[in-house]
């Protein structure tokens, strides 16, 4: 089942999150947008409160994410 995080114009699948193990959505954003928590258990890509309106859509975290786990609309 789809389990997902959205926020306007960004949706996470955080069921593909969970596979997850190198977390490069945070270090794809260079505007800071993106956090993931729960490294150790169950990961979890979120948008950081306030942030989503820095977003360029520049799609790097798009293209960054091998398992395609964020859309931008």
């Amino acid at each position: 089942m789809k389990q997902a995080e959205d926020v306007e114009f960004h949706h996470i699948d955080v069921s593909k999150c969970e596979e997850c193990s190198d977390f490069s959505c945070e270090e794809a954003c260079f505007r800071g947008i993106y956090k993931v928590i729960n490294k150790d258990t169950k990961p979890q890509c979120i948008v950081v409160e306030d942030r989503e309106d820095f977003c360029v859509k520049c799609h790097l975290c798009t293209t960054s994410c091998k398992f395609n786990a964020i859309e931008i609309d």
